[in-house]
């Protein structure tokens, strides 16, 4: 398998529903990996634009699981928290300087050709400050006011929230790639895309962007598979110290309400029930001696409980002379503490 097919697998078993920013990203690690990049540039500069919970900070998040294994390898900058300051400039190099001491041991030792930089909320930015990262990109580095920050090694990620209107408007037409067979979208639909984008957060900023991803609102089937993704991630964990782990129709169909009645939050509420109501009752029945190698679990949900029962079945102590029937029996039915 080529370099860039294995890439793209890898990031969409972690991102659901992104299809274009899951090539864009496979194309910019792929031309870094392989040393054809700007001279002087940043390896890459993209736009997500989205909704609120379309998964634009959690694909960069993926991006870092799959490259180097851990998420808390990237960068942050708080746009927002920039704009308020009363020297916007200073306080951006403040947040350049402290992300990248938070992940040099990781970059450096690594080996690997750049660092993922998000800035968030590139939209609450002032014109001035985003002109600045217009500059500071086409040169390869934030240079002003007697400030200095390398942005030759990074793979710069700017997030931008767009509202129900704007995502109406803009969501389904591609801005800046299209995927191999598809055709270009009507050069009117496409332009209006654009001067949208040039309004949002600016020309130069829009201009001096690799690519403009704009991320759709994930739907309940989206969730679907994010969950099974997930719980597939617990199962396989447990599978590697010997324990069997199932989740039954009805825990899983609990799981999944917990995002769809929030759609717009529907990553985050996946997430964090998985994490509350699986996770967490897990590693404390493990902690304390309750699930161990050999065991199997099996979760369930009990209406109009709002918690999951773990049924753990250990294997079946039979007499020498017995014959086997069951490989497992019922050890207990337990609950969260």
């Amino acid at each position: 398998m080529v370099f860039s097919h294995y890439l793209l697998s890898a990031l969409q078993r972690e991102v659901v529903g992104q299809e274009y920013a899951v090539a864009a990203l496979t194309r910019a690690v792929t031309l870094a990996f392989g040393g054809i990049r700007p001279n002087n540039r940043p390896v890459a500069s993209m736009i997500f634009a989205g909704p609120t919970g379309s998964g634009k900070t959690h694909v960069a998040r993926s991006l870092a699981r799959v490259i180097f294994g851990d998420e808390d390898s990237v960068m942050y900058v708080n746009c927002h928290q920039v704009s308020l300051a009363k020297d916007q400039l200073h306080n951006l190099h403040e947040q350049l300087v402290a992300g990248y001491w938070r992940i040099a041991t990781r970059f450096q030792s690594s080996g690997l050709p750049f660092f993922i930089l998000v800035f968030e909320g590139i939209d609450d930015a002032s014109a001035e400050l985003r002109e600045e990262l217009a500059a500071a990109i086409e040169r390869g580095a934030l240079l002003a006011k007697g400030l200095f920050f390398p942005l030759r090694d990074a793979l710069i990620i700017m997030t931008t929230t767009l509202n129900r209107k704007q995502t109406d408007q803009l969501v389904g037409r591609g801005v800046g790639f299209f995927t191999d067979g598809e055709l270009e979208p009507e050069k009117g639909q496409h332009q209006l895309a654009l001067e949208e984008m040039d309004r949002i957060i600016g020309p130069h900023l829009v201009g001096g962007s690799d690519e403009i991803i704009l991320f759709e609102r994930l739907t309940p089937q989206h969730l679907a598979l994010l969950l099974d993704r997930k719980l597939a991630g617990v199962q396989e964990y447990l599978a590697c110290s010997g324990i069997a782990f199932t989740v039954d129709a009805g825990a899983r169909s609990y799981l999944l309400k917990n995002g769809i009645e929030d759609l717009p939050h529907g990553v985050r509420q996946i997430t964090r029930a998985v994490r509350n109501l699986v996770e967490f009752p897990l590693a404390d029945l493990m902690l304390s001696g309750r699930i161990v190698p050999a065991t199997a679990v099996r979760v369930i949900h009990e209406p109009p409980r709002s918690f999951l029962n773990f049924q753990i079945m250990v294997p079946a102590v039979l007499p020498a002379n017995a014959a086997a029937a069951m490989p497992f029996g019922f050890l207990q039915s337990v609950q969260p503490s």
